[in-house]
């Protein structure tokens, strides 16, 4: 929860100082977009990621019980941001192109 209000408060200071320096308020509005986008595939591949780690066997780096259990759950987050934000599997394109036509449909 705190990683989420850090991240808030970070897009929140990058829209202000965009604001200041005068960038056209369309672009203010496709980044909102986008980051939602990426984050939404973010959580999708940190799912599939989680998925992944439950088969395989307690042993190495990461160990068993609630601590090695935790740190597979941030290390599935990681690698959910990591591959989003390096492009991902294509599915934050479709959910930017889909929350586009709803903001088009809303203003029509």
């Amino acid at each position: 929860m705190a990683q989420q209000d850090s991240t808030v408060s970070t897009l929140g200071a990058a829209l202000n100082a965009q604001k200041a320096y005068g960038a056209h308020p369309k672009a203010k509005k496709d980044d909102k977009v986008d980051a939602a986008a990426q984050d939404f595939e973010a959580v999708f591949l940190t799912q599939m990621m989680e998925r992944m780690f439950s088969g395989l066997s307690k042993e190495g780096p990461l160990g068993e019980g609630a601590g090695g259990g935790a740190y597979r759950s941030m290390l599935a987050d990681q690698y959910g941001k990591s591959i989003a934000a390096s492009g991902g599997i294509g599915l934050a394109d479709q959910v930017r192109r889909e929350l586009i036509a709803l903001q088009q449909g809303e203003n029509s």
